[in-house]
């Protein structure tokens, strides 16, 4: 019998030297700036606005080519300013930048057509190649964006535009039906803590985009269907051929998981960040006063990037293999930076507890009673959750990918919640959300074509926590707990019970939990 291959295991070690070169990485600038308001017409005439900045000196363009980059391609009017400071930082080393807005919005031609539209990626296609053709071009060009713009920055390399040399998106959304609208199939309350981007897109865009037309376009779209996959990248990663600097949040209140499901199929050709950042702009360029997440990356991150693909500076530090450095958290107890081997891990490095009918987390549950809890209803109400926590911790503990709940659950009606909290409890049993998870249970094959529950019937449960990188110290305890999640934030189902049974079939997953110094 051929003799099986040894499981890839997960090395988290202090940044390379490869790693802390580029991160120190700076060049000075030599130019001013000089911008100017233009048209872009992409393919098919539409006029795209747009504010071109070049290299200057003494309020004079540079003569020469110069490689370019397309900063921003948004439908935030109001945070134009801000872009054009951070395309500032790239021209006053050499770039030519260009800042647009969206078809539909501000000053550009054409009709708004919904977040995410893959009109986006083809027009950012345009922008690419039409900076690329202008005299003053060297033919070089990048793209980068934060959060809408970083959608529409890996919709560009989706289009392919020749002359495109790298992109770095930063916390981008995956699907905005599993990142926003629909959490694991359940709906989020519109305009509750998690889905409230179509009201700040209605200010940002000056009321281009109608918040209430953006919520009832959603509702009308329960399921995965074909109004959320062209608005996705899923299914389309092979088409990005492009190097790719990847930045996302670990707290990020939109796009944690979103940004690593962009990640992880292009693990080949993506350099990661991933910080202990909120959704807000996780470099310093020259705009952190008022703008930057908490302990954002040094501008020369992104300088080094764009040097070594685009400008093509000979001996740029970026490490030559992909490599991907993450912040372990949390911030005050994790050890900050660290590089990983690998994304994700699996197999052999998940601890796995069994969920016991006392409230326990332990390797082998003793008491295996079902127990129940209703929904709706808060957690402050008897009966409306169920917790089970590990003894305290003897070492410790690192968490490195998404903890796992799998569930054997019968219910009284037709569908439940399943909203899962994964908890850091300390000496003083004060709670720390490390991250949470979601599933509706008629979700649990398909979001495409969900299947009605009978009730009554036992069924087997997958739910997937986001990932985390977050350390538990010794002392410390895990907590799950599991209940329909606040009304406020997520839409509830019918009363219902929920039997969870206890024991084997009934078990937490924790990838990379092995004790750490």
């Amino acid at each position: 019998m051929p003799t099986q291959p040894e499981p890839k295991r997960l090395v988290v070690s202090d940044p390379s030297a490869a790693t802390k070169a580029w991160w120190s990485y700076d060049r000075r600038a030599s130019y001013t700036v000089a911008s100017s308001a233009i048209k872009v017409s992409v393919r098919d005439g539409t006029p795209i606005d747009c504010t071109l900045s070049q290299p200057a000196q003494d309020g004079v363009v540079v003569p020469g080519k110069h490689p370019g980059l397309v900063a921003e391609f948004t439908p935030y009017v109001l945070q134009s300013d801000q872009y054009q400071n951070e395309s500032a930082f790239f021209v006053k080393r050499g770039y030519t930048t260009l800042v647009c807005l969206l078809r539909g919005i501000g000053a550009s031609g054409g009709k708004w057509q919904h977040a995410f539209a893959p009109q986006d990626g083809r027009d950012a296609h345009d922008l690419v190649e039409w900076l690329a053709a202008q005299p003053f071009s060297d033919g070089r060009i990048g793209v980068f964006g934060e959060s809408y713009g970083a959608g529409t920055t890996y919709g560009a390399a989706v289009e392919q535009p020749p002359h495109l040399c790298a992109i770095a998106p930063m916390q981008s959304p995956g699907t905005l039906y599993d990142d926003v609208n629909y959490p694991g199939g359940i709906e989020a309350t519109a305009g509750g803590p998690m889905n409230f981007w179509p009201p700040i897109a209605e200010l940002m865009s000056q009321g281009a985009i109608s918040a209430d037309e953006e919520f009832a376009l959603y509702r009308a779209h329960p399921t995965y269907d074909a109004f959320w996959q062209e608005r996705t990248i899923r299914g389309r990663y092979d088409r990005i051929q492009v190097p790719v600097l990847a930045l996302g949040g670990w707290t990020d209140n939109f796009f944690r998981s979103g940004m690593l499901t962009n990640v992880e199929p292009l693990l080949e050709r993506t350099w990661v960040f991933y910080g202990q950042w909120v959704h807000t702009i996780p470099v310093d360029l020259g705009t952190c006063d008022t703008q930057c997440a908490a302990d954002p990356l040094p501008g020369g991150v992104l300088l080094a990037w764009f040097d070594r693909w685009v400008m093509a500076l000979p001996n740029t530090p970026i490490p030559e293999k992909p490599t991907f450095l993450s912040f372990e958290g949390p911030a005050a107890g994790g050890k900050g930076w660290r590089e990983l081997s690998s994304w994700l891990p699996a197999g052999p490095d998940a601890l796995r507890y069994e969920l016991g009918s006392d409230a326990t987390l332990t390797s082998m549950a003793s008491a295996t009673q079902p127990m129940t809890f209703h929904e709706p209803g808060d957690t402050t109400e008897s009966g409306v959750s169920l917790t089970f926590t590990t003894p305290a911790l003897e070492a410790d503990r690192v968490l490195v990918g998404p903890a796992t709940l799998d569930l054997r659950v019968t219910l009284s009606g037709s569908d439940a919640n399943f909203y899962v909290q994964l908890l850091d409890v300390d000496d003083k049993n004060t709670e720390a959300l490390v991250n949470d998870g979601f599933l509706k249970a008629s979700h649990r094959s398909s979001h495409t074509d969900p299947t009605a529950v009978s009730p009554g019937q036992a069924l087997d449960y997958h739910i997937e926590v986001r990932p985390q990188h977050y350390r538990f110290r010794a002392g410390h305890r895990v907590r799950i707990r599991l209940w329909g999640g606040a009304t406020d934030t997520l839409v509830q189902p019918s009363p219902v019970d929920i039997t969870v049974e206890t024991g084997a079939r009934s078990k937490l997953s924790m990838p990379g939990f092995a004790a750490v110094d």
